[in-house]
């Protein structure tokens, strides 16, 4: 696949916050949905990851809530491996070229063709993913670099610093992770990126993450948040790995942070992730 060339009310929720269930305002997708998901992890120092490894747990829960569609494990980093594909970028590779890459990927393989797909990023993945939307939505028909637009459906974020996380590796990403970065700045210009016909965003983020605040995690406008209540040992590295019904202690709003509802029967992680993928009204 060829691409053109390079291109260069959250304080209410602070305590504690999240997103369930509401209509959302995007075209409905059926019961058993074919949408293609893409699943985006996040940094790697060491120069790669195992998508496989870090997505296991993944399929059976979108399975099990009925998306049928292909599970694209998309990678960025040369080392990656067991990837569905992969874009060979490295630690110094910009948040936002990566953001463009997906971008391409996910236009000329399903949007131009009139599907829409979803995407579940975890920590920097959800960087990536709002900033392919939200430079398709800057640059999409005024710039030969960028597609012109983009069917994303459902985007679910795990822990991404949306606000950004401490970070002192000598890497542009670890720029681009700070808090007050540039990238970060240019995406707070897009506080809720769409895609054609309506993305509906769904942020989770925990008290026990010590990598990513809670107000960074739940830091961008979405209808939908969640945060994990603390003393339940859900952290940063195994955030995208906990899956099941359970009886996890969160709070979640699903109207922007007006109202905030607390449970102490939640679902865990990546089945409120599935839930949010799976349907337009939860």
């Amino acid at each position: 696949m060829r691409v053109p060339g390079r291109f260069v009310a959250v304080s209410a929720l602070t305590a504690a916050v999240a997103a369930v269930p509401a209509l959302h305002a995007v075209p409905a997708a059926a019961a058993g949905s074919a949408d293609p998901v893409y699943l985006v992890h996040g940094v790697q120092w060491d120069g790669g990851a195992d998508c496989a490894s870090a997505w296991r747990q993944a399929t059976p829960e979108l399975r099990g809530q009925g998306l049928r569609g292909p599970v694209v494990m998309w990678g960025y980093y040369k080392g990656d491996r067991n990837c569905t594909r992969k874009y060979d970028g490295g630690r110094d590779t910009s948040v936002k070229e990566l953001g463009r890459r997906l971008a391409w990927d996910i236009y000329l393989r399903h949007s131009r063709q009139g599907r829409y797909v979803n995407v579940l990023a975890h920590s920097m993945g959800g960087l990536v993913t709002a900033a392919a939307l939200a430079g398709v939505r800057k640059y999409g028909g005024r710039s030969a670099a960028w597609p012109p637009y983009l069917r994303v459906r459902n985007a679910v974020t795990l822990s991404t610093p949306f606000r950004g996380t401490t970070c002192s590796a000598r890497y542009r990403q670890c720029t681009d992770l700070r808090a007050g970065s540039a990238l970060l700045r240019w995406l707070a210009a897009s506080p809720n990126p769409q895609g054609r016909g309506g993305t509906d965003w769904t942020l989770i983020g925990a008290h026990d993450d010590t990598r990513v605040k809670t107000s960074s995690a739940l830091g961008m406008k979405a209808r939908h948040k969640d945060v994990y209540a603390a003393g339940q040992h859900i952290t940063h590295v195994n955030l995208h790995h906990l899956a099941g019904p359970g009886n996890w202690k969160l709070a979640w709003s699903a109207d922007y942070g007006k109202h905030v509802h607390r449970t102490a029967k939640g679902k865990s992680p990546l089945r409120l992730a599935a839930m949010a993928l799976a349907t337009t009204s939860w």
